[in-house]
């Protein structure tokens, strides 16, 4: 006859095993539980470790999500990039079967890589009034961390281009176009962009980046149209221009990027554009850094574009001062300040009081302004631009070129930008 303590630790067994049982957890299951590995993560900006998985459950697919995307980014396999100095958390979670559960975090912490890492930045005086598209992705505020400025930039003396500066020659090698598709959290749909790389990119290197973006009428393929790869190709070729990654994406960031031919002036279509801002930061830079050997820093880091996508550029690049270290816009368009035209009035992405940059940025950002003479020279939006910058002590490069709203000045203003950006101005 067994032992009445026996009997009752039989028992007890017996019923955790039912309990387990019943609820579909097998004493293997119950004790592998999945769970993140390593806990802890200390990273330098630029670095990338990866996040794995122990006792991975058959079946199950597991989700990374960042707590701060701006300081470090994570992909579907784990992967961590460093962005930006600070702390963040990795949160990992498991899903089978229509059931989803948190199976734990990984605390991140980034430190500068170098002395003279300007990464980390100060937040614009004011962010601009406005509404974008996806009323649920707004601009995050940088932190307060610029680095000292450095002694006023020296803008060159001469903006003039040389014969078949915009041409392909002969002995010369030039970059690849690559059209990638991404997708964008922001807008809801995959998008496109187009990728030039370098004359001989290879993995083994980092890369500066370029984001060059479009007019209103145009999308991701309409530089192409001014020869960009032979502009800066050429430049590289001469050793007048750092080898650099550039990416024409689709600026025109809605659920239907696509040119409306019946409504283009409209406060509609505009607000396209400005929601650029959240599908940039949020969807197509995280895909660029995943996928392509780039430098980080706002030193490594230049926007430009033109007509529409020139008032992008000076939106975007006075609000992500932390991010870009170079801004150029080529005949920007209407809407840097209130105005009334085509039908349409807008208050302006700034007031000339909001239209500065921070003190701490003045002497460490590259901004460049052009305009073509035929289409107003200084009496065009730009010019006015600059104006305002003067009369706000910011330091920055305007000029007139001959040339109307059209590639002809676009390419003049691409070919000093190359030729000035990631060169230690």
């Amino acid at each position: 006859m067994m032992n009445p303590t026996v009997k009752k630790a039989v028992c007890t067994i017996m019923s955790a095993a039912l309990v387990l049982t019943a609820s579909g957890v097998s004493h293997a299951d119950a004790a592998k539980k999945a769970k993140p590995s390593p806990k802890k993560l200390n990273l330098t900006i630029g670095e990338k470790k990866t996040i794995k998985i122990k006792n991975k459950k058959s079946g199950a697919a597991y989700l990374f999500k960042s707590s701060a995307k701006k300081k470090v980014s994570v992909n579907k396999k784990g992967v961590v990039t460093a962005k930006k100095a600070g702390k963040a958390v990795i949160k990992i979670t498991e899903k089978y079967k229509n059931k989803t559960k948190k199976i734990g975090n990984v605390n991140v912490t980034i430190k500068k890589n170098t002395k003279n890492d300007t990464s980390s930045t100060v937040a614009p005086n004011q962010t601009p009034d406005i509404t974008p598209a996806s009323d649920t992705h707004t601009m995050d505020k940088p932190e307060n961390t610029a680095a000292p400025a450095k002694e006023p930039i020296v803008y060159p003396d001469s903006h003039d281009t040389p014969d078949g500066f915009d041409v392909k020659a002969d002995g010369i090698e030039y970059g690849e176009v690559e059209k990638i598709t991404y997708y964008s959290s922001v807008t809801g749909k995959d998008r496109k962009a187009n990728i030039i790389l370098p004359a001989n990119y290879s993995a083994d290197n980092k890369y500066p980046v370029l984001y060059l973006l479009h007019g209103i009428g145009g999308n991701e393929n309409e530089w192409l149209d001014g020869n960009p790869a032979a502009i800066v190709g050429n430049l590289a070729a001469k050793g007048e221009a750092k080898d650099m990654i550039i990416v024409i994406p689709n600026i025109r960031a809605g659920a239907d990027d696509s040119y409306p031919s019946d409504n283009a002036f409209s406060l509609e279509h505009y607000a396209k554009f400005d929601n650029f801002i959240n599908d940039l930061r949020e969807c197509l830079m995280p895909y660029i850094e995943e996928n392509y050997s780039i430098a980080v820093g706002r030193e490594n880091t230049a926007i430009g574009g033109l007509s529409m996508g020139g008032r992008e550029s000076l939106y975007i690049g006075l609000n992500m001062l932390d991010t870009f270290g170079y801004i150029a816009a080529f005949s920007p368009g209407y809407g840097v300040f209130e105005y009334d035209a085509n039908g349409v009035h807008e208050n302006g992405l700034f007031t000339e009081e909001t239209f500065t940059i921070p003190e701490e940025y003045r002497n460490n950002t590259f901004l460049m302004i052009v305009n073509g003479i035929d289409e107003g020279g200084e009496n065009a939006l730009g010019g006015t631009c600059s104006r305002v910058l003067t009369k706000n002590g910011v330091n920055h490069w305007f000029y007139t070129t001959p040339g109307a709203h059209d590639f002809t000045t676009w390419k003049n203003g691409l070919y000093n930008f190359a030729r000035c950006i990631f060169m230690g101005y």
